[in-house]
């Protein structure tokens, strides 16, 4: 799951895999719904079907689970653009489907991307240090193609990474800023592609 390893007494990997899985699930509705402060290694043993003995097994404390739970939504925004984009060549469509994807991403899971937002500063400095390297690697996709984009004399001569940064943090603003976004109509993806595109776009 991580170079980052989680504490398990448990020799068996797939057995391992499968609980911890488990355990992230479970933890990811109980955090949304009482925070992480609220929820108890107890209660989320009860969600996954755990006994309370049994899961400190798979994890040694709340703050492992916090972590699976952050970086398995980082892993999946990685892993559904890179599939998103396999048969793509153009920068540009590169971007609009890569912020299509992301947009998806954060519209299917807003609550937990708003508590991951909150609750991150929990984490230890070495899972901080491995959260802030798989982020980048997604981060890493749309200055690639920002890249790639420049060197075609499609997009403008900026700063690829800080362009790329940006444009993830547009995306992730329509969650944070939602209690005020929500009122406002018309299409969030068609405004994010217009408003990034021509930003970036020569």
């Amino acid at each position: 799951m991580t170079t980052l390893k989680i504490h398990s007494t448990i020799k068996k990997p797939e057995l391992v895999e499968k609980r911890q899985r488990q355990i992230c699930e479970a933890a990811e509705k109980l955090f949304v719904k009482k925070g992480f402060h609220g929820t108890t290694i107890r209660d989320i043993a009860r969600e996954c079907g755990l006994g309370l003995g049994p899961i400190y097994d798979y994890v040694k404390n709340k703050e492992e689970i916090l972590f699976m739970v952050h970086k398995r939504i980082l892993d999946l925004n990685y892993i559904e653009l890179k599939k998103s984009l396999s048969e793509l060549k153009e920068p540009k469509e590169r971007m609009a489907r890569a912020i299509e994807t992301l947009l998806d991403l954060a519209n299917k899971y807003q609550d937990l991307y708003l508590f991951i937002y909150q609750e991150a500063h929990v984490l230890d400095k070495a899972m901080q240090k491995e959260i802030i390297k798989t982020e980048r690697k997604t981060i890493s996709i749309f200055e690639d193609i920002i890249k790639q984009g420049k060197k075609k004399k499609i997009f403008r001569d900026i700063n690829s990474r800080i362009a790329a940064n940006m444009i993830v943090l547009i995306n992730h603003g329509w969650v944070l800023k939602r209690w005020d976004l929500k009122k406002v109509g018309g299409s969030k993806l068609d405004f994010t592609i217009d408003f990034i595109l021509k930003g970036i776009s020569l």
